[in-house]
């Protein structure tokens, strides 16, 4: 009579895919509490500097909150998911007067909820009162780095208070 035995790896792999099968039972897919997002106006100003021409923008940007919170066994800390829309804020050309259109709309943040918090968004920037690619393409877009200082209501992840920057991107070489 002949034993006939399993290769090593079949049966590390075996046990392997039990071993995972396990853990992903266990853990699920993790749940969370979502509210009805609350909706804040921000006012918006800055210059982003470079060429062809600095650009001021001014405006207000529309920041929604969304309080997250989890509801699974790993009980995670609070969160609010921020969505950014900055169809309200457009740019002024320094040495043309030319407008400028700020994109971007619909950025979204996942952030721990605190308190108080910074957030910075980067967004792309054209000439013109519609945010286009022209005849040249790529290069006709800016990009321009907004920074949000935050308040929140921390029971229900409303913006109580905010203000917002923009500014030239920071590239390091």
């Amino acid at each position: 009579m002949k034993i006939r035995r399993l290769p090593v790896g079949a049966v590390a792999l075996s046990l392997f895919a039990v071993v995972l099968s396990g853990l992903l039972w266990w853990a699920g897919t993790p749940a969370r509490a979502a509210f009805a997002p609350t909706v804040a106006l921000i006012p918006v100003s800055g210059t982003v500097t470079g060429q062809p021409e600095s650009v001021k923008f001014s405006g207000q940007a529309q920041v929604s909150s969304e309080l997250v919170l989890d509801t699974s066994k790993f009980n995670l800390p609070p969160a609010v998911i921020l969505t950014v829309d900055l169809s309200g804020v457009s740019g002024t050309g320094s040495s043309s007067g030319a407008r400028y259109t700020a994109g971007g709309n619909g950025t979204s943040a996942y952030r721990q909820l605190f308190g108080t918090d910074t957030v910075e968004i980067s967004f792309p920037f054209s000439r013109g009162t519609t945010m286009s690619v022209s005849s040249t393409g790529m290069s006709s877009l800016r990009s321009g780095v907004v920074t949000f200082a935050l308040s929140f209501d921390t029971n229900t992840g409303a913006i109580t208070k905010g203000t917002a920057t923009v500014a030239t991107p920071y590239f390091p070489n």
